[in-house]
């Protein structure tokens, strides 16, 4: 009775990794979905695009970066007469 319950055991606490190394093996072969090759050639397609996207994101950020420390000077520029202004008025 003993031998039967622990070769039942064993089968069982064998069942979870077995599987799970199953589903892996299923899930991994469903994912690649054997176009290999059509991927390759779209994917070359989408590096293309995506890095003229890059691009165009990038020149953006530029201008407003370039916007931003134009009117970062203009303001610091203000705040310069202003605070001149004010000492003249004091003194």
């Amino acid at each position: 009775m003993v031998a039967a319950t622990s070769g039942a055991f064993y089968l069982l606490a064998l069942a979870c990794p077995v599987s799970m190394g199953l589903m892996m093996l299923f899930m991994g072969k469903g994912m690649m979905g054997g176009n290999k090759k059509k991927d390759a050639v779209t994917g070359s397609d989408r590096d293309e695009q995506s890095v003229a996207e890059l691009k165009a994101e990038q020149a953006r950020l530029a201008e407003k970066i370039s916007a931003l420390e134009t009117r970062s000077e203009r303001d610091a520029s203000s705040e310069r007469d202003r605070t001149e202004e004010t000492e003249r008025t004091l003194a």
